[in-house]
C-alpha cells in the first residue's frame, strides 16, 4: 500500500523544490505536483481537460473531486515503483 504525503505551504514557499531534493536524495520517493497533473489533463483534450481549461479561464479552483481522482491515477499508475508519493498543490483550500 502506497504511502502519501501532503507538503503544504504557500505560493513560492519551496514546496516544489524540497520535493525534488528528496527525490533525488530517498530512493521510492516520487513527486506529484497537483498542477502539472492538472495541465497535463488540460492538453490530453480529454473532457475533463476540456472542464479544467474552462475552470482556469475563470480562475476558479478546479473540483477536489477531479483534482483527487487525477492523483488516485498516478498513484495507482506508479505505486509498483514507488513506495513513497509526495503530492504539492493539493488541498487548495481548507474547504478539502
Amino acid at each position: 500500500r502506497p504511502r502519501v504525503v501532503f507538503v503544504l505551504g504557500g505560493p513560492g514557499s519551496g514546496k516544489g523544490t524540497h520535493c525534488t531534493k528528496l527525490c533525488q536524495e530517498f530512493n521510492g520517493i516520487l513527486h506529484l505536483s497537483a498542477g502539472d497533473l492538472l495541465r497535463q489533463e488540460k492538453e490530453s483534450g480529454s473532457k475533463d481537460g476540456a472542464m479544467i481549461e474552462q475552470y482556469m479561464k475563470e480562475g476558479k479552483i478546479i473540483p477536489v473531486q477531479l483534482t483527487a481522482r487525477l492523483l488516485l491515477r498516478a498513484i495507482e499508475s506508479k505505486k509498483d515503483h514507488h513506495s513513497l508519493f509526495l503530492v504539492d498543490g493539493f488541498p487548495r483550500d481548507a474547504k478539502n
